[in-house]
């Protein structure tokens, strides 16, 4: 009989601040861990911060909330990590007019509309904002890299922000309470040099209206 329980000393205890993404003043959050076995959820306060013991042999998902903030999704893999204590430290972007969410994971074949299955979590992160603020509404904005012809970039990114915006309504968001708008490579925020960097050029965002 194999014990499936982890063991106290294979456990990790994670610990960090969660802060105003503006303001860098720390803030009261939720932060919950999900693995496929286990969730572990912790409260972080201004003065203290959180701390969670989480099993060491799990990919997490780590999801932080806190009231008048956008939620965000973070990924955690202590599979590989021989340690004792992981600092981890959130920023959360305060819910006002104005505010962007650059929507890291979710991700686009190459040259191409279909999004990669990484990229649910997320989008569903962003079904749950608007469900939970139903006054709220988004302009998604779609961005590729620099390589190939601007015009097809345009037009590209566009297809991609109408796809974005498709999988919410699906979800049961109203349409008109999304616009979107692709900008090809005008906007980068990363050097194009590099496959590394040009990849966080081909990105969606979405900006509170």
């Amino acid at each position: 009989e194999v014990n499936r329980e982890p063991s106290a000393d294979r456990r990790v205890k994670v610990y960090g601040k969660v802060t105003n993404a503006k303001t860098g003043e720390a803030i009261n959050a939720t932060i919950l861990f999900t693995s496929p076995s286990s969730t572990e959820t912790s409260d972080a306060s201004p003065e203290v911060g959180y701390d969670v013991l989480v099993p060491s042999t799990e990919q997490y998902s780590v999801k932080i909330d806190a009231p008048g903030y956008i939620s965000a999704l973070e990924k955690l893999d202590i599979q590989t990590y021989e340690m004792k204590e992981l600092e981890m430290n959130f920023k959360l972007q305060p819910l006002e007019v104005g505010a962007t969410v650059n929507l890291r994971d979710v991700l686009f074949e190459q040259g191409k509309t279909m999004l990669l299955d990484q990229s649910y979590p997320e989008l569903d992160l962003v079904v749950a904002f608007l469900k939970s603020n139903p006054k709220v509404k988004i302009e998604l904005s779609g961005h590729t890299d620099n390589r190939g012809i601007p015009g097809q970039n345009l037009k590209l990114s566009q297809a991609r922000v109408e796809k974005v915006k498709s999988y919410l309504v699906s979800k049961g968001i109203e349409k008109r309470r999304i616009t979107g708008k692709g900008y090809g490579g005008s906007r980068p925020i990363a050097s194009n040099d590099t496959e590394e960097t040009r990849l966080l050029n081909r990105r969606v965002e979405f900006t509170i209206l």
